[in-house]
């Protein structure tokens, strides 16, 4: 009946309607487990509602597509497709969708332990989102459910026994939060709008509980109004005594807020109230809560005894064509830090960058000595502006504290743990200063410090060059100084080819890295028949029930995390872009269109730009190192270089058999390529090029 309805609608050019029953055809085949036909209807729906404008409705295919993913077993698949309908209902001011779609995010990645963190901040953006709609909805409370249930996993793995106790604490206070804050709004709704004694202790006690939910601001307005409520009532002993008690927990809940004097003042009416009753225990609460502010106020002054001074070395030098390099200035900046960023997350596992070196200099502060930074390139016209940075950082502080963090900064503790081992008192500070240290660098926080400090430190214009030049360069490539066994026992390789190997045999003679590349098209026809026949799907595999396609490379752990990115300059019937090549379908993605074939030219060295001018295509692959890493960890890194290599060398081959040339290039300023192709770097960064075209000697064939 649908596909029929779709036929129809399609005749009579309902697009909205024609979407709709294939999103319903998705569902019925979802409900039958059909995991790829479920999928192949939703993308039409989702397609159709795209191209026609109704992007919400496409965004809540995508949450349908998320669920499928998740269903059947694909949690990364399932987190892009939320975040892609996340964004449209974050465009159209959906907040009611966007808290439901954070939860489900949420949800998904409370299953993966080293995401915990992650969970957690979207659990928490969804409450905050849903309390800005209506803060005493009551299906608010049920968000607090699926922080306990993350807030216990993470005590479970934690190893450091003062944090797994505030952990679990912390949750059984949701729990509780899940379970009675719904009879309390229930409650208050019973009370009606005239001001009643019942009425202002149920909203004491909605209070505590928004207080206990981490949200102190809206405790403060809740009990505002109960006071303002037991203000009609009068003044006998009953309506004085929850009068201190409000105020006593006003005082907490401005305290927890920051709101230092605001606090105090709570809790000295409290006082004065409790001593109005003769009331002991009250005087002995109020006078607990103000010496408590007193020292929590006193801690958090002792914050800014904390100083951070940064000291930058600025290198500035000029690139002309063809390969000449001239210094440029030389500059000392000195800046106070006084930033006010957050200090990383609990979850968080800081790092000393690599090669750092830390000391105490003779006045008693501890210094930073980071590495020189990758260098920013700016394009002007007739050079290329290169600047590189070496920063010091000068910390001034208790040095006990900072000493605590260097020896822990190592990539094993967490934010946590670091932090649990240091008194109550000393804490603030060394929050302030990890934030410190992460705003200026001198930490990585990223999870990959080393893999970071691996790829960062081979990109051109961060070390420096071997040194040689001209005639040393032919005497190193002609010295025949290669690993020889001179003692060993000698056996001849037999050069005879077998007929099934003479073809490959005949390409790899063949095969020759050429820098005359003469400015001649590549046909369409070749350029597709490269792309699939060096880089595309060639079979499937059955594994633990479900399908891998296999390309024509390897790749560890059929991972794939190589992603193709062909820049065409002159390619007939194709425009000169940035393409992406999506092998599961063999089809180009259009990522940047009608670009200037000079910008991709200014993004090589100077050197190269001549040799770069000339080709038809540069296949630029790239590295996606957050996939890679999940599986491998930091230490995967050369098996995604060894990837690279792979496909650039099936890129070579098959253009030697095409008839064309092909060499493997990174000739390459990173940071301007990675802008070129529109990459996000925390995520994915250039890694090798491979330049196809005609050189002069296939020209003449």
């Amino acid at each position: 009946r649908h596909r029929a309805a779709r036929k129809l609608f399609q005749q009579l050019n309902e697009a909205e309607m024609e979407a709709a029953s294939w999103h319903q055809l998705g569902r019925i085949y979802q409900e039958q487990r059909q995991w790829d036909e479920a999928e192949r209807h939703y993308r039409e729906a989702a397609r159709i509602n795209v191209e026609r404008g109704h992007i919400t409705a496409a965004a809540h295919t995508w949450g349908k597509m998320a669920l499928l993913a998740q269903e059947a077993g694909k949690p990364r698949s399932a987190e892009d497709w939320y975040r892609k309908a996340l964004d449209v209902y974050r465009q159209v001011g959906d907040h009611k969708q966007v808290a439901d779609v954070l939860n489900s995010l949420a949800a998904l990645l409370r299953n993966q332990s080293d995401r915990l963190g992650d969970a957690l901040e979207l659990a928490e953006e969804a409450l905050a989102v849903a309390q800005r709609r209506d803060r005493a909805a009551p299906d608010i409370w049920k968000n607090y459910a699926l922080l306990a249930d993350i807030i216990d996993r993470e005590a479970e793995i934690t190893s450091d026994n003062d944090r797994r106790a505030k952990l679990e604490s912390q949750a059984r206070d949701y729990r509780e939060l899940q379970r009675h804050a719904p009879v309390v709004l229930a409650a208050l709704a019973q009370t009606g709008d005239s001001p009643t004694y019942a009425k202002a202790v149920i909203l004491g006690r909605l209070a505590r509980c928004f207080h206990m939910g981490r949200r102190p601001d809206l405790a403060v307005a809740y009990l505002r109004q109960a006071i303002t409520t037991t203000a009609a009532l009068g003044s006998i002993d009953e309506v004085e005594s929850l009068r201190s008690a409000l105020h006593l927990d006003l005082g907490d809940a401005l305290n927890a807020c920051g709101h230092d004097a605001d606090a105090r003042q709570a809790h000295e009416v409290a006082l004065k109230t409790a001593e109005g009753l003769n009331d002991l225990r009250g005087q002995a609460a109020a006078s607990q809560r103000l010496g408590r502010a007193f020292h929590e106020e006193r801690q958090r002054n002792q914050v800014s005894a904390l100083q951070v001074t940064i000291y930058d070395d600025v290198m500035t030098d000029y690139v002309f064509e063809p390969d000449l390099l001239v210094d440029g200035l030389r500059e000392r900046r000195v800046a106070n830090w006084t930033g006010q960023t957050d200090a990383p997350g609990d979850h968080v596992r800081p790092m000393l960058l690599p090669l750092s070196r830390s000391w105490m200099d003779p006045q008693g502060e501890v210094r930073f000595t980071l590495p020189v930074s990758e260098p920013i390139v700016e394009r002007h016209p007739g050079c290329i502006v290169m600047r590189r940075f070496r920063r010091e950082l000068s910390v001034s502080a208790n040095p006990n504290i900072v000493w605590h963090l260097v020896h822990r900064l190592d990539g094993s503790n967490t934010v946590a743990e670091i932090l649990s081992g240091l008194p109550e008192i000393d804490r603030p500070v060394a929050t302030r200063m990890l934030a410190a240290l992460a705003a200026t660098g001198t930490i990585d926080t990223s999870g990959r410090p080393v893999a970071r400090f691996i790829h960062l430190f081979t990109k051109k214009g961060v070390l420096p060059a071997g040194g040689l030049e001209g005639e040393a360069v032919l005497s190193l490539a002609t010295d025949g100084n290669y690993r020889e066994y001179p003692e060993a026992t000698r056996i001849a390789v037999n050069q005879s080819i077998p007929d099934r190997l003479r073809s490959f045999h005949m390409l790899t003679r063949l095969r020759r890295s050429s820098r005359d590349y003469c400015g001649l098209a590549l046909s369409e026809r070749d350029f597709d028949a490269l792309v699939h026949t060096a880089c595309g799907v060639t079979g499937t595999m059955a594994w633990a029930g479900r399908e891998v396609k296999l390309r024509a490379y390897p790749s560890s752990g059929a991972l794939y995390t190589v992603e193709i990115y062909p820049i065409v300059l002159r390619v007939e019937g194709l425009e000169p872009a940035v393409y992406h090549y999506r092998p599961i379908e063999n089809v180009l993605e259009l990522v940047r269109p009608s670009i200037e074939p000079e910008d991709v030219v200014g993004a090589a060295l100077p050197v190269e730009r001549d040799m770069v001018s000339g080709a038809a295509a540069l296949f630029c692959l790239t590295g996606c190192f957050p996939r890679h890493e999940r599986k491998y960890g930091e230490g995967g890194y050369r098996m995604l270089v060894a990837e690279a290599g792979h496909i650039s060398q099936n890129l070579i081959l098959a253009s030697t058999a095409l008839g064309l040339s092909a060499r493997p290039f990174g000739g390459v300023f990173d940071d301007v390529l990675n802008r070129c192709l529109g990459l996000d770097s925390t995520q994915e960064q250039f890694l090798l090029a491979v330049l196809v075209g005609h050189s002069g000697k296939t020209a003449a064939k």
